[in-house]
C-alpha cells in the first residue's frame, strides 16, 4: 500500500487551486501590507515549506514573505503567461528563510499550453521545492549546532577563574 501524497497548499484555495483567482493588488509593494494579504487568506499563516507560524508573534510576522512557486522570472525568460504566474494560485505563504533558500530555483520546463498543465507543473515544482527546503534546513541546523558548540563560555564577570577558583 503506498502512502498518500503530501497535501498541497493549493487544495485549500478556492477551486482547489486550479482556477484563476486574481493577481493580488500590489498595495505598498510588500508582502505584509500589500500583495501578501490575499495570499495569507488563501494559504494560511504558516510557512508551507517549514511550517513555522508566521502569525503567532510580531517577530514571526516580520518574517512573512510570499513565494511564487513557479518563479516570476519565467514570464520574461520563458514567456510563461503572466496571468498564471502572478495569480494567487501560484503564490504561497513562506518564511523569509525558506524563500531565501529557494532564490536559486529555476524552471526550465516548456511553457504549459493549458492552465491545468500549468497547475500540474506548479504542483511538481512545489513538492520539489519543499524537499529542497527540508534538506537545506537540516544542513543549516547542522551548521548552527556546530557554531553553537564552538562558542567559548563567556568570561566570569567577577574575574575569577571558573576552573581554578
Amino acid at each position: 500500500m503506498s502512502a498518500a501524497p503530501p497535501a498541497l497548499p493549493f487544495d485549500r484555495y478556492k477551486g482547489g487551486g486550479r482556477e484563476l483567482l486574481r493577481v493580488p493588488p500590489g498595495g505598498d509593494g510588500s508582502s505584509r501590507h500589500g500583495y501578501g494579504v490575499p495570499v495569507l487568506r488563501e494559504c494560511g499563516t504558516s510557512c508551507v515549506y517549514c511550517g513555522i507560524d508566521l502569525g503567532g508573534t510580531y517577530e514571526a510576522w516580520l518574517g512573512f514573505s510570499v513565494d511564487h512557486v513557479v518563479p516570476a522570472s519565467t514570464v520574461a525568460k520563458l514567456a510563461y503567461p503572466g496571468e498564471w504566474v502572478h495569480d494567487l494560485i501560484n503564490l504561497v505563504t513562506a518564511c523569509r528563510s525558506c524563500n531565501e533558500f529557494l532564490n536559486g530555483h529555476r524552471v526550465t520546463d516548456p511553457v504549459p499550453t493549458t492552465l491545468n498543465d500549468f497547475c500540474d507543473l506548479r504542483d511538481r515544482h512545489f513538492l520539489a521545492k519543499r524537499e529542497w527546503v527540508i534538506a537545506r534546513h537540516l544542513t543549516e541546523r547542522g551548521r548552527y549546532d556546530l557554531w553553537r558548540s564552538s562558542i567559548a563560555e563567556p568570561p566570569d564577570p567577577s574575574g575569577r577563574d571558573p576552573v581554578g577558583g
